[in-house]
C-alpha cells in the first residue's frame, strides 16, 4: 500500500508579528544597533547642514537682491537725471523688463517710435542683451579669438563685416563648452536689423538728454541730491513732467527719504572736523581724538544717550542741526549698520542657486561621496549583525522561516534604523545650519529664513536616510538569507 505524503505551503508570518521580531532584535543588540544609528545621524546630519545652508543663503540673497534695489532707489535716480546712459545700458534696460511695463513706454515716448517699430526694437534689445550678456562671461582669451578686441557695441560692427563673422564662425564651434544664445538664423537677422537698432537706442538717448536738461535748468545751481530731497513736492512733478516714470506713490517718498538721510549723513560726518565733537567720541572710547574715525562715530550713535550728547556738541560748534533729532541720529546709525549687513550678505552670496537645490556642482558631489562613504559604514555594520546572528538565523531557518522573512527582517530593521538615524540627523543639521547661517548674516536676516524650505529639506534628509539604509542592507540580507542552517551551526 503506498503512503501519501501531503506536502503543506510553508507558514508564514504576518507583516506586524515580522515587526515585533524584527524590533526585539534591535533591542537585544542594541550598542550595534546604536553605532548604526550614530554612522546614519552623522551622514544625514552633514547633508541636512549643507541642504540648509544652501537654502537659507538663497532665501536671503532674494531677499538682500530685493532690499539692495530699495535701497540703491536714490542713486540710481541721480544716475539717471544726471547722464542718458550708454547704448549699451539703455538696450540692457529695456531687454530686462516687460514691453508694456511704465521703463517701456518712458522709452517708447521719449525715442518718437511707433508701437510696432518699438515693438520690434524691444524684440532686438533682448537678442542684444543676450549677447552682451555671452560676451561679458568669457574670458579674454576667449573673447578675443572670438571678436578680437571688440567690446559692447562694437562687437555687432565687426560682426556685420565679412571677416569678422567669419572668424566668430569658425571659432565658435570648436568652443564646446559654450552656447551661443541666438541661432544661425537669428544672429543673422539681428545683425541685418543692428544699425537700425542702434539708431533707435540713439533716439532714446537723445530724448534722454532732452529730458535731462530740462530738468536741469529748472533746478538751476542746487545740487541734484538736494533736490531729489524735495521729490514729493514740484521737483518729483519736474520730474514727471520731463518725461520720465517717477511713481509719485510708491517711488518719490523712498527717493526723498533716502535723500534727506544722505544729506544728514553728510552734516554728520562732515561734524567729525569739530574739535569738541571728536573729543565727545574719544572720551566714551578711551582713546585719543587722533584715533576716532567715521566708523566710531556711526557706532557711537546708535545709543540714543550718546546721539544726544553728540548733537549737544554740534550745537556748541555751532554746526547745523536742523531736522536733527537724538532718535533721528540714532535711526540713521542703524541703518548704516543694516546697510553694511546687506553689503556682506551680498558678498557672501555671491554665485547662490546654482545646481539642484542651490547646492552648486562642487558641494553636489561632496554630498555624494559623503553618502557613499555613509553607506559603505551602514552595510559594514549590517554584515557584523548577520555575523553575530548566525545561530539565530539557523535556528528560524530549521523552524521553517523562508529566505524572503530573513531578508525582510534585516532589511526592516536597516529601515528603522534609519529613520531613527535620519531624524536625528536632519534636525542637528538643520540646527547646525541656522547658527552658522545666522553667525553668519546676523539677526537682520532671520525674517528671511524659509521655514517651509527647511522642513521639506528635513524630510528629504530623512527619507534619504532610510533609503541609504535600506539599500546598504541589500547584500548583508541576501548573504543572511542564503545562509544554510548546518552551515551557521558549523561556523557557531
Amino acid at each position: 500500500m503506498n503512503k501519501t505524503i501531503e506536502i503543506s505551503d510553508q507558514p508564514r508570518l504576518s507583516l506586524p508579528r515580522t515587526v515585533r521580531i524584527t524590533i526585539d532584535g534591535i533591542r537585544y543588540r542594541l550598542f550595534r544597533a546604536a553605532v548604526t544609528v550614530a554612522v546614519i545621524a552623522v551622514a544625514v546630519a552633514f547633508l541636512m547642514n549643507i541642504l540648509s545652508e544652501s537654502l537659507i543663503k538663497r532665501a536671503v540673497a532674494e531677499d538682500t537682491h530685493e532690499r539692495v534695489e530699495r535701497s540703491q532707489f536714490v542713486h540710481n535716480w541721480m544716475a539717471r537725471l544726471s547722464a542718458p546712459g550708454t547704448i549699451e545700458a539703455i538696450l540692457k534696460e529695456l531687454a530686462s523688463v516687460e514691453l508694456t511695463s511704465p521703463i517701456a513706454n518712458e522709452m517708447s515716448s521719449m525715442s518718437g517710435l511707433s508701437d510696432a517699430e518699438f515693438a520690434r526694437f524691444y524684440e532686438n534689445a533682448s537678442a542684444a542683451s543676450k549677447c552682451f550678456a555671452f560676451f561679458a562671461d568669457l574670458d579674454y582669451a576667449k573673447r578675443r579669438n572670438l571678436v578680437h578686441t571688440a567690446v559692447s557695441v562694437e562687437v555687432f560692427k565687426r560682426l556685420r563685416t565679412p571677416d569678422g563673422l567669419e572668424q566668430f564662425e569658425a571659432i565658435l564651434p570648436t568652443m564646446k563648452s559654450l552656447r551661443f544664445p541666438l541661432s544661425g538664423e537669428e544672429l543673422t537677422a539681428f545683425l541685418q536689423a543692428w544699425p537700425q537698432t542702434l539708431a533707435q537706442a540713439q533716439n532714446v538717448q537723445e530724448g534722454r538728454k532732452k529730458a535731462i536738461a530740462g530738468i536741469k535748468a529748472k533746478r538751476g545751481q542746487t545740487a541734484i541730491l538736494t533736490s531729489l530731497a524735495d521729490a514729493e513736492g514740484q521737483f518729483g512733478n519736474d520730474i514727471r513732467a520731463a518725461g520720465f516714470h517717477f511713481d509719485g506713490d510708491a517711488v518719490a517718498p523712498v527717493v526723498a527719504e533716502q535723500a534727506r538721510a544722505l544729506l544728514d549723513a553728510r552734516r554728520l560726518e562732515k561734524s567729525m572736523e569739530q574739535k569738541t565733537t571728536r573729543q565727545a567720541i574719544a572720551q566714551h572710547y578711551n582713546i585719543l581724538p587722533a584715533d576716532v574715525n567715521v566708523i566710531l562715530m556711526w557706532k557711537y550713535l546708535r545709543s540714543k544717550k550718546s546721539a544726544r550728547t553728540y548733537l549737544e556738541k554740534m550745537e556748541e560748534c555751532e554746526v547745523d542741526t536742523s531736522g536733527l533729532t537724538p532718535e533721528r541720529l540714532t535711526i540713521l546709525a542703524n541703518v548704516r549698520q543694516a546697510e553694511k549687513a546687506l553689503v556682506r550678505a551680498q558678498r557672501l552670496t555671491v554665485g547662490t542657486g546654482e545646481g539642484w537645490m542651490g547646492l552648486g556642482e562642487r558641494l553636489s558631489w561632496l554630498l555624494l561621496v559623503s553618502m557613499m562613504v555613509c553607506g559603505i559604514g551602514i552595510s559594514n555594520a549590517m554584515l557584523m549583525t548577520v555575523t553575530e546572528r548566525f545561530t539565530e538565523i539557523a535556528t528560524l531557518k530549521c523552524l521553517g522561516a523562508l529566505d524572503g522573512f530573513i531578508m525582510l527582517m534585516f532589511v526592516l530593521e536597516s529601515c528603522f534604523l534609519g529613520v531613527v538615524g535620519g531624524a536625528i540627523g536632519a534636525v542637528l543639521g538643520c540646527l547646525i545650519g541656522l547658527g552658522r547661517m545666522l553667525s553668519a548674516f546676523g539677526p537682520v536676516f532671520a525674517g528671511s529664513m524659509p521655514a517651509l524650505d527647511l522642513l521639506a529639506g528635513m524630510f528629504i534628509a530623512v527619507a534619504l536616510g532610510v533609503i541609504l539604509a535600506a539599500g546598504a542592507a541589500v547584500y548583508p540580507s541576501l548573504k543572511a538569507a542564503r545562509l544554510a542552517p548546518m552551515e551557521a551551526m558549523r561556523i557557531e
